[in-house]
C-alpha cells in the first residue's frame, strides 16, 4: 500500500450533483487509482496504518470521485470534486485533533493490476433503494465495470465504511439484497 498525504484544510466536498452528471463524467474521463484514508498509528514499533473506509475516492484524469458512506451506512453519496480532502467527516476532524496522522493508501495496484496506470469505464451500475436520491447523487451501492474486465463494487452497509469488492461481492449483493427496494 502507498500513502499518500493528507492536504491540510480546504474547501467541503462539492453540493449535490445529479447522477446523469457523475455518469457523465465517469465514461468521459479514466480511473486512475482508488484512495482510502485512514490513521497511521504510530504507538507500536512498526508504523500501522488503519484503514477508516468511511469515505472513498476514486482518482479521474482531472479531479475525482468522493464516495461516502452515510445515512448511517445504508447510502452512499457520490460527488464530482476538483482535489482530495476529508472535511466535513466528523471522524477525520477527530483524528486530527487527537493529534493522530491521516493518509490515503492508493489501492489502484490491487484493484487493477500493475500493468494499468489508467481505465476506461465501461459499464455503470447504479443501484438504488427507497432511500436513494439520483438527483441528489445518493445511492444505495455503485458497481464500475473498467476496460470490461475489472468490476469495483462500492458498498457502504459494511459497518466500517465503505467495502470495495470485484464482481463476485455484487453477484453476491445482488442475490442477497437486490430485489428489495
Amino acid at each position: 500500500m502507498t500513502g499518500v498525504a493528507v492536504p491540510p484544510s480546504s474547501p467541503p466536498p462539492s453540493s449535490p450533483v445529479p447522477w446523469s452528471t457523475i455518469e457523465e463524467v465517469l465514461r468521459q474521463q479514466y480511473v486512475t487509482d482508488v484512495l482510502v484514508p485512514g490513521r497511521i498509528d504510530r504507538d507500536e514499533t512498526i508504523p500501522r496504518f488503519a484503514a477508516q473506509p468511511l469515505v472513498v475516492f476514486v482518482l479521474l484524469d482531472e479531479g475525482a470521485l468522493r464516495l461516502e458512506s452515510v445515512g448511517g451506512y445504508g447510502q452512499l453519496e457520490v460527488r464530482v470534486v476538483d482535489s482530495v480532502t476529508l472535511n466535513g467527516v466528523e471522524l477525520f476532524a477527530d483524528i486530527e485533533e487527537e493529534g493522530d496522522e491521516l493518509a490515503f493508501a492508493s489501492q489502484g495496484e490491487q484493484l487493477f493490476g500493475d500493468s494499468w496506470d489508467r481505465l476506461r469505464c465501461t459499464t455503470i451500475r447504479p443501484f438504488t433503494d427507497a432511500g436513494s436520491k439520483p438527483d441528489e447523487g445518493v445511492l444505495k451501492c455503485l458497481a464500475l465495470e473498467l476496460e470490461s474486465r475489472y468490476w469495483l463494487f462500492f458498498d457502504p452497509t459494511w459497518p466500517f465504511g465503505i467495502r470495495i469488492g470485484n464482481a463476485e461481492d455484487m453477484r453476491r449483493w445482488e442475490r442477497e439484497y437486490g430485489d428489495r427496494p
